[in-house]
């Protein structure tokens, strides 16, 4: 499909989109029929990317309904050490890793089982795999950790016509993302009726 291209960048001053409403996701997205299936592409992270790839699909045919959808991202791995319970034990610890050549171990948290020593929170894994074998080498036992974050995405629901080949699954590269086909989720199952009242005896 053409639109799968990558544009190139526009100006900061791109006009203003004039777009519908988005949708949460337990709100009714396209009804796949008998002239095609529903599918939706996404995340993008904001409206005007939503509203640029909107505006290429509806050139193409493919009219779409924008959906608002929670989501997590991953923020880095974090690699600490328990911390001692106590403040002298904690002093040690930290000379300890900077004799080690880790001079930028530094404890977070409150005194007490919640307490940390952090040796630092780095964006890929290898890096954080690296810093875990340098503190290891100090006989210590650090840990790593997944951080993520939580925010909203935008997601495009549209209707594939009769015939189109299955896009579901297949992801291409759109700019700094990574953009993705998912089937639509099912609509929210309606409310069940109200149990009718009894008759006055």
């Amino acid at each position: 499909m053409g639109w799968l291209a990558p544009e190139q960048a526009q100006s900061p001053m791109s006009p203003k989109v004039d777009a519908p409403r988005l949708q949460l996701a337990a709100e009714t997205t396209i009804a796949a029929d008998g002239q095609g299936r529903c599918v939706t592409v996404g995340p993008f992270a904001n409206n005007e990317l939503a509203a640029r790839a909107r505006q290429t699909l509806n050139d193409s045919g493919y009219p779409s309904l924008p959906r608002e959808e929670s989501s997590k991202a991953l923020e880095g791995f974090w690699v600490y050490l328990e911390s001692p319970p106590t403040e002298a034990g904690e002093r040690r610890l930290l000379e300890r890793l900077r004799r080690g050549g880790i001079s930028d171990a530094a404890a977070v948290g409150e005194l007490g089982a919640a307490r940390r020593i952090s040796l630092g929170v780095f964006s890929d894994e290898a890096r954080a795999a690296a810093q875990s074998e340098r503190v290891a080498r100090l006989q210590l036992l650090p840990q790593i950790e997944a951080r993520e974050k939580s925010g909203t995405s935008i997601w495009l629901d549209l209707t594939l016509k009769s015939g189109a080949p299955p896009l579901e699954g297949q992801k291409f590269p759109a700019g700094d993302t990574e953009l993705e086909f998912r089937p639509c989720p099912a609509p929210a199952p309606a409310p069940a009726p109200a149990p009718a009242a009894a008759p006055p005896a």
